[in-house]
């Protein structure tokens, strides 16, 4: 009996010590888990938090609150001397901010913000104290205070343009001057930069218009200040340029343009050759040069043109201007009239036997260093 006490006594105390250990073990995990995985997961929550946008029902109970209109004439200002436009504006701003000191701050993206006009903008400018507006790429807001965002800004030149085709749409001044004076575009490459001037249709010519100062437009397309639908691609770069645009710094900075002596004759499509120092080959169609070179100067570019009079296509093959100014392709013995001058240029780069043409000795430097870049 006593044997089987003892027995017993050694059994319990074997689960007390099993018990206390499995509790210090759990215990352990949870600090475990809430020294290393809670704080994160903290982080991310009020970092999701901190960015998220309000709902549309906030930003209606804010544009709802009645507030009491602001009166620059009334009997307080009537003792001291006349109010300034910028003493109206300032204390304007102060009466409705002290009448929602309680009312809870809405966030709304930048892009809703360009889309409102009229009365509802209005509405939300009396509201500008409890107005965030969220940067379109970065977990970033800006302040309203009344008609003006503070701050410079830094945004893709992509979502500039959308951001302005929206606000001139909706006739939103406010954002447009913001977009026009306080936002920079992101920096961008040299192919980006090549590639922007394939499109011309993607905005109207109207806003790319209204982004470039009067003194420009008239500079780069005379008296009338009208930028023609073909040359809206070469504008928007443009536009890059003038709104403090830069290109990357690690870019190379190289550009040949391909361009026929004359453009009588011609057979095929109407795209301009353009070979960058990365080695690669544009085909971009109704580049205007003169202006496309000036931009492109304008931006740090070392472009170059190669105005070919002759098209070395093989030994027996090439396109040459005769009379006139017209291009001939001649091929053995025989002479027709027209050459298309894209493909056969472009099978002379690729081929090498740009050097056999009559134009190498004018454009030996930059027919070299096209014969470089392209076998690198």
């Amino acid at each position: 009996m006593i044997l089987y006490f003892i027995q017993m006594f050694y059994r319990s105390l074997l689960l007390i010590v099993i018990f206390f250990y499995s509790s210090a073990f759990s215990q352990e995990e949870n600090d475990d888990d809430s020294d290393f995985s809670q704080p994160n997961a903290n982080l991310q929550s009020e970092e999701n938090l901190e960015c998220r946008l309000s709902e549309d029902s906030e930003l209606i109970t804010l544009l709802n609150f009645k507030l009491k209109k602001f009166n620059p004439t009334s009997k307080e200002f009537e003792s001291g001397p006349p109010l300034t436009d910028e003493e109206i504006k300032h204390k304007g701003i102060r009466f409705y901010s002290l009448q929602l000191k309680d009312e809870r701050t809405v966030k709304i993206d930048i892009d809703k913000f360009a889309s409102l006009g009229g009365a509802t903008l209005a509405s939300l400018l009396d509201r500008s104290s409890k107005i965030l507006l969220k940067h379109p790429e970065k977990c970033q807001f800006f302040t309203l205070f009344g008609d003006q965002i503070l701050g410079y800004y830094e945004i893709s030149f992509d979502k500039i343009l959308r951001l302005y085709a929206t606000a001139v749409n909706k006739q939103n001044n406010i954002a447009q001057e913001f977009i026009r004076t306080q936002i920079v575009p992101s920096p961008m490459s040299l192919d980006m930069a090549i590639k922007s001037l394939y499109d011309d249709y993607g905005y109207q010519q109207n806003i790319i218009e209204s982004l470039l100062p009067q003194e420009v437009r008239t500079l780069f397309f005379g008296e009338n200040s009208m930028v023609s639908v073909a040359d809206v691609a070469e504008s928007k770069l443009l536009a890059f340029s003038l709104l403090g645009g830069r290109i990357m710094d690690n870019s190379q900075r190289e550009l040949f343009i391909f361009v026929p002596y004359s453009r009588k004759g011609l057979l095929g499509s109407n795209e301009t050759i353009v070979i960058s120092s990365t080695s690669k080959i544009y085909e971009v169609p109704l580049l205007n040069v003169p202006l496309a070179l000036n931009v492109l100067r304008s931006l740090g570019f070392n472009a170059k043109i190669i105005q070919l009079k002759q098209v070395y296509i093989d030994e027996n093959s090439y396109c040459k201007v005769g009379e006139g100014g017209l291009w001939y392709h001649y091929k053995g013995r025989e002479k027709m009239v027209g050459c298309d001058f894209l493909s056969n240029t472009i099978k002379s780069i690729t081929s090498n036997t740009l050097q056999n043409s009559i134009d190498y000795p004018v454009f030996k430097e930059s027919i070299d260093r096209v014969y470089e870049i392209m076998n690198n």
